[in-house]
């Protein structure tokens, strides 16, 4: 009886731990679809508590899978029921480029809109925003076991993003609150494997709509199941399904199969005495990496590197096997604001105002009967299409810069248009000189200026409109630039026809060619400011706007004062 009387409490205080203590089973999502809305995605999940901050921590490690080494696409996950409020992770990236380097970008929106980085949503939420950590964002080739029926090919590459969303419970934004210790949070998931980012992977890019069909799905995850005394990123098994997962209720119970890997898994990574580097398990074997448990001197990860940084190049024999990506401390946080941003509204800005209002303002000003009437015409017209040809130069330097390859039409048609105002520049400087100097001839240069004027200008509005497209400006900003352009076009046709019936000779289609002097008040390079010497009394005179012999004289000299030096030009 003494015996039995001893092992009571022993047996309720052991039945005690085992009710406060949870069994770990591991967490993973694997979405393999065809190509409606195809979706090649995976990630695990594990939920630490971290004492040291009083916070629970989501340790996730997300793949994508891409195909034929395509730089098409993206892959995201949302904590929370939908859209408005989730807390988003989208990758993207070249798996092509030097370094092999993949995008993770933090957005959430206000609605079935397209997400935008935390800073640009402070207006819809301002409450308190989990830090999240990147330990490696990076493109590895692929060498698995997955095949795909669907496309009959094996993945070229897969994309891994491990990082650690530090309080992830306290994200309030979602109408249903995100939970670290229950058995059914909802999440949503997406994807387009299409969208072309044009070279542009910064991590405040717009992205295009995920794919219908089968191109994003609602989640509930059992995150009580998913917790564990460790942190560590769980390892993925993309032949096998969804794990501590349902898409379409709460998922079910762990098995006595899943408690028992994850019992080998955590043991696994307590049995190194450290939880500083721990060992991630799966169904196919095991890999180490050295994670951090605690918050670290973020000044102190700068300026020392981690000895065993990512190797996105390092071989692996599985995905999810040791790829020499251990790391000791987070080597960097997502940035959700750069200067290559700003930059890219600035030569959208110096593109715009040209094309738009610069070139179209010193057409109407070359061709206006009040330039023409007081002489200043070509004056103002080659003015304002010099700073707005500075202003295309500038903007073409910047896009040039800010590009990372020379790969999309509106790149190609922008290079074509900047060599074009170049010759635009040479031949309407030509076109003046000799046009002045022979006293009215035109050459193939007026010709040539004139129809090239023609293609550039609705080429350039158009190459305009795709930019703003490819920034992904709001419809209303791309619909006021058509309609200007379309009224522009009006007006200038209107202006243009108007001019030809007012021009002599060979300004317009008529039998006779013009005057040296009438040539030469078109096309002078300054207002002739002699008209102001006439006295009060001759603007009543009905012999106005004649010049005595003497002014005619001293008219003429300057003409051809102004002759000779167009002819030094000339030679020149």
């Amino acid at each position: 009886m003494h015996g039995t009387f001893l092992s009571l409490p022993a047996t309720l205080a052991i039945l005690l731990l085992s009710t406060l203590t949870i069994a770990y089973r591991p967490l993973q999502f694997v979405k393999h679809t065809g190509q409606s809305g195809r979706a090649d995605q995976a990630f695990s999940m594990v939920n630490y508590f971290n004492e040291t901050t009083q916070q629970s921590d989501l340790y996730i490690r997300m793949w994508m899978f891409r195909y034929k080494s395509s730089n098409k696409g993206w892959a995201s996950l949302g904590l929370g029921p939908q859209m408005k409020g989730a807390l988003m992770f989208i990758i993207y990236g070249d798996p092509n480029s030097e370094d092999k380097s993949m995008t993770l970008t933090v957005r959430t929106v206000d609605g079935h809109h397209p997400p935008r980085p935390m800073d640009e949503m402070k207006d819809f939420y301002s409450g308190y925003v989990p830090e999240v950590d990147v330990m490696t964002t990076h493109f590895e080739d692929y060498t698995g076991d997955w095949y795909s029926e669907q496309l009959q090919a094996k993945p070229s590459h897969l994309g891994i993003a491990d990082f650690i969303v530090r309080g992830y419970d306290k994200w309030a934004a979602p109408e249903l609150a995100v939970k670290n210790d229950t058995t059914n949070q909802a999440m949503i998931w997406s994807s387009n494997f299409r969208q072309d980012f044009e070279g542009d992977f910064s991590v405040e890019r717009a992205i295009d709509m995920h794919q219908f069909g089968l191109g994003f799905g609602f989640l509930w995850v059992d995150l009580l199941n998913a917790r564990s005394d460790v942190g560590f990123f769980g390892d993925i098994n993309e032949l096998n399904d969804h794990t501590g997962i349902s898409e379409t209720a709460e998922p079910k119970a762990p098995t006595e199969e899943e408690l028992k890997k994850g019992d080998e898994i955590i043991a696994a990574q307590s049995g190194g005495g450290s939880t500083s580097e721990v060992e991630s398990g799966s169904g196919e074997g095991d890999s180490k990496e050295a994670v951090p448990e605690e918050p670290v001197d973020k000044e102190a990860d700068e300026s020392t590197p981690a000895p065993t940084a990512a190797s996105p190049d390092s071989d692996t024999s599985a995905p999810g096997a040791d790829d020499g990506s251990n790391v000791e401390q987070p080597v960097k946080s997502v940035k959700q604001w750069n200067i290559r941003s700003m930059m890219w509204h600035l030569h959208g800005f110096l593109m715009t105002m040209p094309f738009l209002i610069g070139y179209p303002l010193a057409i109407y000003l070359l061709r206006s009967p009040r330039t023409s009437a007081a002489g200043t015409a070509f004056n103002y017209h080659w003015t304002v299409n010099s700073l707005s040809s500075i202003s295309v130069s500038i903007g073409a330097l910047i896009g040039f810069t800010n590009s990372r390859s020379i790969s999309i039409t509106h790149q190609y048609v922008g290079i074509l248009i900047v060599c074009a105002l170049a010759v635009q520049v040479v031949l309407g400087w030509r076109h003046h000189v000799i046009f002045i100097s022979t006293g009215g001839r035109k050459t193939w240069m007026s010709t040539v200026h004139v129809i090239l004027g023609r293609v550039v200008l609705p080429v350039g509005i158009i190459n305009v409109v795709s930019g703003l497209m490819l920034r992904h400006y709001g419809w209303p900003a791309i619909s006021l630039c058509v309609a200007l352009a379309v009224v522009e076009a009006i007006v200038l046709t209107l202006v243009v026809g108007q001019a030809r019936k007012r021009r002599p000779g060979a300004l317009q289609k008529g039998p006779s060619a013009p005057t040296a002097d009438e040539a030469e008040e078109y096309f002078q390079l300054a207002g002739d400011d002699d008209d102001d010497e006439f006295s009060d009394d001759d603007d009543h005179d009905e012999e106005t706007g004649r010049m005595n012999a003497k002014e005619r004289a001293k008219k003429e000299a300057e003409r051809e004062e102004q002759r000779k030096k167009l002819a030094k030009l000339d030679r020149i």
